[in-house]
């Protein structure tokens, strides 16, 4: 959530920038630096210093970042702009640590063992904009009151003071005098999170400076309480975490269990009573701005009768008639693994925000009943994960403007199963991704979704569905349906017909894990899934279907599984069975020899046929007549790769040739197929390299066919395949059926053992050879 700015970012942003050029500093020989807009930034991590070298005075930015500092160096640039001490041992810091780095803007000292950060210790630095004292668990909260009032007149606008408290004790509060002094800076950002918070005294929130953008309370114990009523104060507020409360932390009983947490420092610096603050506080009211403190609060009165002197439902009666308002300009809030357990009521919102993102996932939130107001700007919320079992069907009904929407991971089926009028998704007429996946849904009614026009994304996979009748023909943009882990049998003919007639050219549909029935019911499903042109069903080769009792079929055969169930439901008379039985016979014994016969034409025109529907035809011409990505895609064994690499790097080097090898340039996440058919394709030539490694590999025989298959019927019989023998009398092992390749035309034989090390005359003689065809056209 929070953007922690160290000087080991900002050294690798230079070095990105410069790319990566490094020298050793003038004045030292321990430190790395870099040189950006005349300016020097020194790496000094992870050295072993405890000790700080030389530096010349051009040097602004430094990483000692894990070393073994105890104090601060003193013998540091005057000009010092970014400091960055994290992961040292520093013990304790005090007026005269930072005092001659007046000009410091950026400082990290996370991760130390700081117990001591004493008054003054930054009072020196009115330049600092960015500081990082996280992970110092014995420092505590209290010595936010010293860091808030040495920085009280400077520029700060990141302040990060994550787990200043171990991981184990008793809650804490945040009072007013912890962070008073903040509120008439610049300050951006403030990390409070990891520090067991309880509460926030009231009147803590309207003490923060109003400039402030991301707040950042996640992973304490917050309850609830009226300081929630406080948050509007906060007007430029973009962004509020107040994930991960209550966390278990579990680890076992090792480590952080037995650490001595030091809850009873006391702040011995603080003298402000409760009138001072309460002057600090409302002297901005007096000066005509807004601020929502309690002009009448005594400090003799604890906090929540101030708090009821202020708000107008103070009886039980009028707790009816509230509104909670949200910072005018917060757009999201991340409210998600947290272990409280609670319904969310009617729950009515100030209309004056911009909320668009909430993250309320992995909560438990096991009931929803009143609609929620107030947020008509939401695009995004994710409730997934929150063991909920009820929500109102009007719940969403005023979030007319939301595109994405995650349900998954509830126990929402009876909502969904009931929703005949599709009254939940009334208004949701922009929702783009619908998930609703693990929900125990049995089944949807035909019209549950039939407001939601402009779905992309509808996922129901891990329910009970037996049937899906949901009309999508509506859903013209639909590009992804996924039912897998279901308990579908087939998709009815209605929803069939729906898809193919949608005008997208490709929708995804995803069935694994389903419980489909290979039967003469299923016939024209199973016909549907072979034939349509419009649905691609996503890893298909791995359903399986049901195929008699105690049998099952794989869909890499359903081809075979069609002709069974067409033989099987057939009801024609005894002879019409007899002659439609030879017909078949002979024409599978014909078709199965001419497939097998053109095996490798097929399977060449199979990919370049799907090569083509995924790019437009008119440009894929133009790029096969005028240009290749390649000069060659070289087709060789594993096994034989040593000697291929080198060869490879001298070609490209020397002839100043493209050349692509399935180690290096095959694209990740393709099927094996696609990237060695797009490859050849891509290709000028295709060079095999010949070895008893390449004729016993399975894909570099596909690629010997697919090279040939191309100069057959994509290069009008071009002599765009080589063979290069490796192996002596390797030629003489080819299949019957590539022997042509041989008798027709000329191939190199690779040098011998001894002569393909050094710069023999073979050697050489042999990639001039090869590189010069190549080369050619």
């Amino acid at each position: 959530m929070s953007v922690k700015y160290s000087i080991m970012n900002l050294i690798w942003l230079v070095t990105c920038i410069t790319g990566g050029r490094s020298a050793k500093c003038p004045l030292n020989s321990v430190c790395t630096c870099w040189k950006f807009e005349g300016k020097l930034f020194a790496d000094c991590s992870d050295r072993s210093l405890s000790k700080a070298p030389t530096f010349s005075d051009d040097v602004i930015g430094i990483n000692f970042a894990k070393n073994k500092f105890s104090t601060i160096p003193q013998n540091l640039p005057t000009s010092l702009l970014h400091l960055e001490m994290s992961r040292n041992e520093l013990l304790s810091l005090n007026s005269s640590s930072f005092k001659r780095y007046t000009l410091l803007q950026n400082l990290s000292v996370s991760h130390n063992i700081l117990t001591e950060m004493s008054l003054g210790t930054l009072q020196s630095n009115s330049h600092l904009k960015h500081l990082d004292v996280s992970y110092n668990n014995l420092l505590t909260l209290e010595v936010m009151y010293n860091i808030s009032f040495d920085l009280k007149e400077s520029q700060i606008q990141t302040l990060i003071l994550e787990k200043l408290q171990c991981t184990y004790g008793v809650s804490l509060d945040i009072k007013q005098y912890h962070v008073i002094h903040l509120k008439h800076t610049q300050l951006l950002e403030l990390n409070l999170a990891s520090n067991r918070i309880n509460s926030l005294e009231f009147g803590v929130l309207n003490a923060l400076p109003k400039s402030l953008r991301i707040l950042n309370i996640a992973d304490n114990k917050l309850s609830f309480g009226l300081y929630i009523m406080e948050f509007p104060v906060l007007h430029n507020l973009e962004i509020l975490n107040v994930s991960f409360q209550s966390s278990f932390h579990q680890n076992n009983l090792t480590g952080q269990f037995f650490d001595k947490c030091n809850d009873t420092k006391i702040a011995t610096h603080c003298t402000c009573t409760n009138d001072i603050l309460l002057d600090m506080v409302v002297k901005e009211n007096d000066n005509g701005n807004d601020t929502s403190f309690p002009r009448n609060w005594n400090h003799n009165t604890n906090t929540n009768l101030a708090a009821d002197s202020f708000f107008p439902f103070s009886s039980v009666y009028n707790y009816r008639n509230y509104t909670i308002y949200l910072p005018r300009n917060l757009r999201k809030l991340y409210f998600h693994d947290n272990l409280y357990k609670m319904s969310i009521p009617k729950l009515p919102i100030g209309l004056n925000n911009k909320l668009t993102h909430i993250f309320f996932q992995r909560n438990i939130i096991y009931e929803i009943i009143e609609p929620v107001t107030g947020i008509s700007q939401l695009q995004y919320a994710d409730f997934s994960g929150n063991f909920c079992k009820n929500i109102s069907k009007s719940f969403l009904q005023l979030f007319s403007k939301l595109e994405f929407l995650n349900l998954s991971n509830n126990a929402l089926a009876p909502i969904f199963e009931n929703d005949k009028e599709s009254e939940m998704f009334r208004n949701q007429r922009l929702l783009s991704v619908l998930d609703v996946s693990f929900n125990r849904i049995v089944h949807l009614p035909e019209r549950v979704l039939q407001n939601n026009i402009n779905l992309r994304h509808l996922n129901l996979s891990f329910n009970s569905l037996s049937e899906f009748k949901v009309n999508v023909g509506h859903m013209t943009k639909l590009k992804t349906l996924e039912l897998s882990n279901n308990q579908l049998l087939e998709l009815d003919s209605e929803t069939r017909k729906s898809l193919d007639r949608l005008p997208l050219n490709s929708i995804n549909i995803h069935l694994f894990g389903n419980n489909l029935k290979c039967s003469c019911e299923t016939l024209d499903f199973l016909q549907w899934m072979q034939n349509s042109k419009n649905v691609h069903f996503v890893k298909m080769k791995d359903y399986t279907c049901s195929f008699g009792r105690n049998a099952t079929a794989s869909f890499k055969d359903l081809d075979t599984i069609l002709q069974k169930l067409e033989k099987t439901c057939s009801s024609y008379t005894l002879i019409m069975v007899l002659v439609t039985t030879l017909i078949i016979i002979t024409m599978t014994t014909t078709i199965s020899r001419i497939l097998y016969r053109f095996r490798w034409k097929l399977r060449y025109m199979y990919y370049v046929a799907k090569e083509k529907y995924k790019e437009d035809v008119d440009h894929l011409e133009f790029r096969r007549q005028n240009s290749f990505r390649f000069d060659a895609f070289i087709s060789y064994a594993d096994k034989d790769r040593r000697y291929i690499i080198e060869l490879v790097k001298t070609l490209e080097k020397d002839y100043c040739l493209s050349l692509c090898i399935h180690n290096r340039d095959f694209i990740p996440g393709t099927e094996i197929a696609d990237n060695i058919t797009n490859a050849i394709h891509c290709s000028r030539r295709t060079v095999c390299f010949m070895t008893k490694h390449f004729l016993d590999s399975y894909w570099c025989m596909f690629e010997l066919n697919m090279a040939r298959m191309e100069a057959i019927y994509s290069r009008n019989g071009q002599n765009v395949l080589f063979l290069v023998a490796l192996e002596s009398g390797i030629m003489k092992r080819l299949p019957l059926q590539l022997m042509d390749l041989v008798n027709s035309n000329s191939y190199l034989d690779f040098p011998s053992d001894e002569e393909r090390t050094g710069d023999t005359e073979s050697a050489i003689a042999f990639t001039a050879k090869l590189g010069e065809t190549l080369t050619s056209d």
